[in-house]
């Protein structure tokens, strides 16, 4: 069973150390662990750690008061759950690290740590060589530098923006943090994932390139560790496009892999979370959406899914409150035409007229078409061949994920003016294109005036039929007890 760090108020008397511990090393000796031990319990075990950001690198600090309190809760049952771990296990700490003057070690202290220090190393020695035995067809994780973590944690913060140059540097930090250690599976994973988001929001004209080499890096973290949630992650983002014409249940299938990996990851939920709401299933994305916002609240993302179904649900009050207070340049036109659609559904015509001229002076080249569908929307009934003229720009747009929505937004505007034919068939592209959302589909009042068209009615009798059948597959325990989520 693992030695329990005494806790600071008995250390005080012996320990005149402050409270605050500035590096991974120190935070190892503290809890008397290794340091890849200790940076994968702050990652995967919400281990208290805090960071400061610099212009190149960061560091890393703790609070023993705080790793106190933690190690009570989860840290103590966690040290016996693992055992004794595949590598070092530290005897009692021993701290290394250059002291005052006055407390400076005699010769004979300094011997014996030296003594105590090769005995550490020779129990790891023999640790390692039992595992080659005991493990023969796999080597054991190596420790990661703290500079590549660093470069992986700048990446994340990065990697949920949409932006060019956002998008450039999160692969650059990644790509950096894998020259450093070249097998640092999560780094490999996640740069898969980098590749993703820029393939889908920035540069999908070069699709094929960067899906190859999201391809290459995921499959290189598995090969590195089988049971890396981040590599099931990317694989998930990998079918959730449009050459894989957004296969969802497949892309669910691996992220609930990673879910039953690490079951506290706002990125996993976050991930079901959108594709919950592409497809309808609001209340599923919602408890995805608010569980990634209760372990990170700063996840853009996931706060968009949130709006996102709030929005579709008809709660557009909520929504709207949510949407004008999205960080940063998280999917910023899709955004900006979220308010604007809320605003209009609201009866609030003229501000949100307003609004979408604002985000059209900010995003004059709006490539994803989703401010022209929302302007076609706005003008339908008041300038039809404007609106006219709006859609046939929407066709032009290049093929983004959020394209989608604005296939919907061109639907909308046609089916106000009754359009219903051509509503239709954009419609049907929204639905192909990774938005087959029949539930808002149903309940719209944009959709309205073409209810009663027979085209439309056969179009949502396949929607319908279709979407039963992947709920069946998703949720089959809902199914065979007869319950319905919308």
């Amino acid at each position: 069973m693992a030695k329990e760090p005494a806790p600071a108020a008995e250390r005080s008397r012996d320990d005149p150390a402050p409270d605050r511990l500035d590096s991974w090393k120190d935070i190892a000796v503290y809890l008397q662990r290794d340091v890849s031990t200790v940076q994968r319990w702050e990652k995967r075990e919400a281990m208290p750690v805090h960071r400061h950001v610099h212009e190149k690198l960061g560091t890393v600090y703790a609070f023993r008061s705080e790793l106190d309190g933690w190690w009570r809760g989860r840290g103590g049952r966690l040290a016996q759950l693992e055992g004794r771990e595949p590598g070092i296990q530290p005897g009692p700490a021993v701290d290394i690290t250059p002291q005052p003057s006055e407390r400076r070690a005699s010769p004979g202290q300094m011997f014996k740590a030296r003594r105590r220090l090769l005995a550490l190393g020779m129990m790891a020695a023999a640790v390692l060589v039992a595992i080659a035995f005991v493990r023969p067809f796999g080597r054991p994780k190596t420790g990661t530098s703290a500079e590549a973590q660093d470069l992986l944690m700048r990446s994340r913060y990065l990697n949920v923006r949409t932006t060019d140059a956002d998008s450039q540097r999160a692969i650059a930090l990644l790509e950096r943090a894998i020259e450093l250690d070249p097998a640092f599976a999560t780094a490999h994973a996640e740069l898969a994932s980098a590749y993703v988001t820029r393939l889908a929001y920035v540069t999908p004209d070069e699709t094929r390139d960067l899906e190859q080499k999201a391809f290459a890096a995921a499959e290189k973290a598995l090969s590195l560790d089988p049971n890396l949630p981040e590599a099931y992650l990317a694989r998930g983002d990998l079918l959730w496009t449009p050459s894989h014409r957004f296969a969802h249940e497949r892309a669910v299938q691996e992220f609930r892999r990673a879910l039953s990996l690490n079951p506290k990851s706002d990125q996993t939920h976050r991930r079901l979370a959108r594709v919950y709401v592409h497809v309808g299933f609001f209340k599923e994305a919602l408890e995805h959406a608010d569980t990634a916002l209760a372990v990170n609240p700063s996840n853009g993302q996931a706060l968009n899914s949130r709006a996102q179904a709030l929005l579709w649900m008809g709660k557009d009050e909520e929504a709207l409150a949510i949407l004008q207070s999205m960080p940063g340049p998280v999917l910023p036109e899709l955004v900006e035409a979220n308010t604007a659609f809320a605003l209009l559904r609201l009866g609030k015509r003229d501000d949100a007229w307003s609004y979408l001229q604002g985000a059209l002076r900010k995003y004059p080249n709006d490539p994803s078409g989703n401010l022209r569908g929302i302007e076609a929307m706005l003008v339908a009934q008041s300038d039809p061949q404007k609106s006219q003229d709006l859609i046939a720009g929407v066709r032009q747009r290049d093929a983004a994920n959020p394209s989608h929505h604005a296939a919907y937004f061109a639907a909308c505007a046609l089916a106000r003016t009754r359009r219903a034919g051509e509503a239709v068939e954009w419609l049907r592209e929204a639905a192909a294109t990774g938005f087959p959302c029949y539930a808002l589909f149903a309940n719209d009042p944009n959709l309205d005036p073409i209810r009663t068209d027979p085209r439309f009615q056969a179009f949502m009798a396949e929607m319908q039929k279709a979407s039963a059948s992947l709920r069946a597959k998703l949720f089959p325990d809902d199914v065979n007890s007869g319950q319905s989520r919308k």
